[in-house]
Parts: structure tokens; C-alpha cells; sequence
């Protein structure tokens, strides 16, 4: 493109010259013509060959502008056809992404392992989590007959430490036919002993073996979506009553869910659920075989009646999880909870920390359960019929999110009518009634956080119960139920999140400012029965997978 009006400026230069050359031929030849015109002079012919040179060097650089406009065009649609490729790539992964998450992959990993089905009709999903701890329990120096007075607490071993599994849980959920079909299976593997730390009068009763033999159902239900936001679940699950057993385990706080919420956040049921779901609300309703009672812990009382030990249960449930219909002891059970979240996501609410930069969340919660049930029915229906007892308990809760704090309280309350509160085993020729009266509990605990660190976070909490107005007319639980302080526990702690809940490192120092009574200890969490200054030390590596 460039040699042509190069070309052209050399040729209209030459022709110049020649006519300047061969000027007096041309002049005599047109004479008399219409070309007749004066000479041309030298200085002339160097203005012409001037003006063709400026021209010449305009024409090249329009030359020179066309070409670089039409390479600069050529690599545009280059980089156009290329930069059209990637979107295909991507779009096409991204298709790709979303026919695995949907079904069109067999098996893998999405935040878990699964299997799956082609046409998504099919899903499991299963996983799991492995709790590691060291624990350090330490109590006051005294005799049997210490405080509390009563000699109830036999366990004198000042310093109790080693390390164990708390907890170990595999589960295994998802959908088939359609996502309108949901269930679940949980089981844990669980630390059961023959005899605890030594709870009764008796100091004829040893620290017991330990019995690893025994995996506990959990989960073991099946929910049908309804519509868009009712669903109905049936089977075994937590009792919808309480957050602090409907947060789960591998969510908790501390090293282990606290000693109120061991006692009075109600757990495992067997029953139908409703429930009704939506952005700013959450309303669940069961009917079920009632809870298991862990109100008054688990005492031993020794031979109260003739052929052998029996426990305290203030409202004749016993077996309420993972039992068959024949043991049930409840007439009757209903459960209900309300959950409103005026902001925040329901996501942020599934444990109780709240990330660095996570916006603002607030859940506001109530929950009741009433409960009519025998302590004990024979298998002989001629024989005399256990009185029954009734429970009534209600509960509320708070959790407020500031994105890198937080804040959780809850408060409990029951009320019991026990004139049946000591539970033989099933089957047993005796009937033991353990009169307990009416009485009533209250508890409360608050729980406070915050990060120092995009991954540190530091936390406390104090719990606090008490037992008013048993009337006990059983000598024994009469005695079991004097000098009854209130409970009062001081917990401080961080948790380092490795890889956020996944893997996490949980510390904590617990403190009893007052004497632990039998019925509020859980040896499960550290606190054995004692007086007061018991402090307790965990640390716990989680993993989740």
C-alpha cells in the first residue's frame, strides 16, 4: 500500500523534468494552439516539485494511518473472537458446576461427600464429626460426710484428668424421588459406664468400668415437604423446644453445651413434627412420646425397695429416645417453639458465633412442652397403677449477631406435680412411688463473644439454677434434697477456628462459686457433685467432614 504513491510522486517528477527539457519543441509545436502559454522557468519547476513532494509525504502518511486503523480493526475482532471463547469456557463450566450440583454428578464433594443420582431424584449426603479432649477436674479435700453434709457425694478423688472422645458422630441425610422427601440417620458412639462417679447414699457403690460397647441412635426420621413452607417430619429428632439443644453439637461454644442445657433444653424425642417455615419466622409443633427426664440428673437411690437400685425421675420418663412403644411412660406430650428473625439470615443462627464483617442478626425464640406420664407401669394389669406425674416447661431465648461479637441468653422454667418420682426397671414385681410433691425450677444462662482475630475468639458464660418447694416425703430424697444450693457456674474460654467449624480448638476454665449438688452435676461436662470452688479445665480439637 505504501509504494504506490511513491510510485506515482516519482513518475509526476520525471514527467516534470521532461517537460522542462523538451519545453521549446512543445512551444513551437503549439503555436498557435490552446497550450500557447509563456515559458516555464527553473525556479518554477523547483516550486512544482516542492508542492508534489509536500503532497507526497501527506499521501504517505494517510498511507501509514490507514494501515495501522485496519491492523488495529484486524486485532480487535482477534481479541473479540478470544475474549467470546473464554465467556463459552466459563459459561460452559459454569453449566457444568450447576448439572453436578443438581444431579449430573454421581459422586464428589460439595461442602461434604456425596452420592447422587443422574437425574438429581436421588441424594445422600453423609459425614461426620471427631471430638478430642483433655480434661482436669478438681475438687475441694474433705471427707464423705463433707458438704454437702448429707454424704450424698461419695467421689473424694481431689483431681480427676485424662484425655478422652466426648463425642463422635457419622450421619448420612438427603432426599429420593424428589426433594419433597427428605431424611436423615445420626448415630454416635456413645461413653456409657455401669456405675458413674458414685451420686447416692451409699458408699457401697465403686467407680464403675467403662463400657464402649454402645452405638446411640440420634436422628432417625423422614420429612415431607407439604409446599413451600409447611413440612411434616416423623420419627426420632430433637424436640423443638429449647436452642440450646437445637444448636448442634459441632456448633457449641464452649467445649460442651452447658450444664443447664444438659438439664432443662429437653433433647431426643420420638413423635410427628410440623412445621412451618418462612423468611422471617419458623413455627414447629410435635405430639410425641415425651423426654427423656435429665431434670434431677441421673442419683442412684440404693435400696429403697427391696431388689435393687432405682433413679429419680420427677416425671416417669426414662426411655423416651430409641424406645419401643411398649416402654413408652408418657399419656400424653406436646411440644411447640417460635422462631422470629426480624434481621440477619437464618445461616448465621446455626451456631452461636458471629464472624468479623457478618451483617447484623437478631433471633428472638419461645418454646413450651407439657407432659402427663407414669413413673412406672407394671406388666400386671391387675396390680395397682403407679400415680402419674405432670410436667409443664416453658423457655425463651435471645441471640443478637454484631458481626465479630455476640450475644446469647436463655431462661427456663418448670414446674412439677411428682407424686411418682422413683422409676424401677420395666417389668419389676415392685411399685415405688417417691413422692417429690410440686416444685418448681428456674435456670438462666448468658453467653457473651468476640474475635480479637480474623480466627481467635475469646467467650464466657454463667449459668445459674435453682429447685424451690420440694416436699419430699421419702426420708431418703428427703435428705437428698436438703441443704439444696443453687447452681453457680463461671465459664471462660476461645476458640481458634483452623478452618471455621471444620477444624476448631476449643479452651475453657470453669469455676463453681457454689457447691455442686448431685442433681445439677453432669460428669458428662466435667462437674462432678461437690461443694463449692470446683474448677474445671477443657481442651478440645474438633474436626468435621
Amino acid at each position: 500500500m505504501r509504494s504506490l504513491p511513491c510510485s506515482s510522486a516519482t513518475a509526476l517528477v520525471a514527467a516534470a523534468t521532461m517537460a522542462a527539457l523538451a519545453a521549446p519543441a512543445a512551444m513551437g509545436q503549439a503555436a498557435d494552439g490552446v497550450l500557447d502559454k509563456p515559458e516555464p522557468s527553473v525556479a518554477d519547476l523547483l516550486k512544482r516539485l516542492d508542492v508534489l513532494e509536500e503532497r507526497n509525504k501527506e499521501l504517505e502518511g494517510k498511507v501509514t494511518d490507514l494501515t495501522r486503523q485496519q491492523g488495529e480493526e484486524w486485532l480487535g475482532e482477534q481479541r473479540a473472537a478470544q475474549i467470546r471463547e473464554v465467556v463459552r469456557d466459563v459459561l460452559a463450566d459454569s453449566e457444568q458446576r450447576a448439572s453436578l450440583r443438581d444431579g449430573g454428578m454421581t459422586a464428589g464433594w460439595n461442602d461434604g461427600f456425596f452420592l447422587a443420582s443422574n437425574d438429581g431424584r436421588f441424594r445422600m449426603n453423609v459425614g461426620g464429626f471427631v471430638q478430642s479432649r483433655f480434661i482436669w477436674s478438681s475438687i475441694q479435700e474433705g471427707p464423705p460426710t463433707g458438704p454437702p453434709s448429707n454424704g450424698f457425694v461419695q467421689d473424694r478423688q481431689v483431681n480427676r484428668y485424662g484425655f478422652d472422645v466426648p463425642d463422635l458422630q457419622l450421619w448420612a441425610d438427603g432426599h429420593v424421588f424428589s426433594r419433597d422427601f427428605q431424611y436423615m440417620v445420626k448415630a454416635r458412639f456413645s461413653q456409657g459406664f455401669s456405675t458413674e462417679l458414685t451420686k447416692g447414699p451409699n458408699s457401697n457403690f465403686a467407680v464403675g468400668g467403662a463400657e464402649y460397647r454402645d452405638v446411640e441412635l440420634l436422628d432417625a426420621w423422614i420429612r415431607v415437604n407439604l409446599d413451600d413452607h409447611w413440612s411434616a417430619r416423623f420419627g426420632q429428632f430433637r424436640t423443638p423446644f429449647s436452642r440450646g439443644f437445637l444448636v448442634l453439637e459441632q456448633y457449641q461454644m464452649a467445649a460442651s453445651r452447658s450444664v443447664v442445657d444438659y438439664h432443662y433444653a429437653l433433647g431426643y424425642t420420638q413423635g410427628l413434627e410440623l412445621e412451618y417455615a418462612a423468611d422471617e419466622a419458623r413455627v414447629r409443633m410435635a405430639v410425641n412420646n415425651g423426654e427423656q427426664d435429665q431434670l434431677l440428673g441421673d442419683v442412684n437411690i440404693n435400696n429403697q425397695v427391696p431388689g435393687g437400685a432405682y433413679a429419680v425421675f420427677p416425671t416417669g420418663s426414662y426411655g423416651a429416645a430409641n424406645a419401643p412403644f411398649w416402654a413408652q411412660t408418657s399419656s400424653y406430650s406436646f411440644t411447640g417453639r417460635v422462631d422470629w428473625k426480624p434481621s440477619g439470615q437464618w445461616d448465621q443462627f446455626r451456631s452461636y458465633t458471629s464472624p468479623a464483617m457478618e451483617e447484623f442478626g437478631m433471633l428472638l425464640g419461645a418454646g413450651f412442652h407439657v407432659q402427663q406420664s407414669y413413673a412406672y407401669q407394671p406388666n400386671n394389669s391387675n396390680g395397682p397403677i403407679d400415680p402419674s406425674n405432670f410436667w409443664v416447661t416453658a423457655t425463651a431465648d435471645a441471640q443478637l449477631n454484631f458481626g465479630g461479637a455476640s450475644f446469647y441468653g436463655a431462661f427456663f422454667y418448670n414446674y412439677l406435680n411428682s407424686p411418682g418420682a422413683i422409676s424401677p426397671l420395666f417389668g419389676s414385681p415392685q411399685n415405688a412411688s417417691g413422692n417429690l410433691g410440686s416444685f418448681s425450677i428456674y435456670a438462666f444462662q448468658t453467653m457473651v463473644s468476640a474475635y480479637i482475630a480474623p480466627k481467635m475468639e475469646l467467650f464466657g458464660r454463667y449459668e445459674f439454677a435453682m429447685i424451690d418447694g420440694i416436699d419430699a416425703s421419702d426420708a431418703t430424697i428427703s435428705a437428698l434434697s436438703s441443704e439444696l444450693d443453687p447452681l453457680n457456674l463461671l465459664t471462660v474460654g476461645f476458640n481458634w477456628y483452623l478452618d471455621g467449624q471444620d477444624l476448631k480448638w476449643t479452651t475453657d476454665l470453669g469455676w463453681a462459686m457454689t457447691a455442686v449438688h448431685p442433681w445439677f452435676a453432669d460428669i458428662e461436662a466435667g462437674w462432678r457433685p461437690s461443694a463449692s470452688d470446683e474448677v474445671v479445665f477443657r481442651t478440645q480439637l474438633q474436626l468435621m467432614f
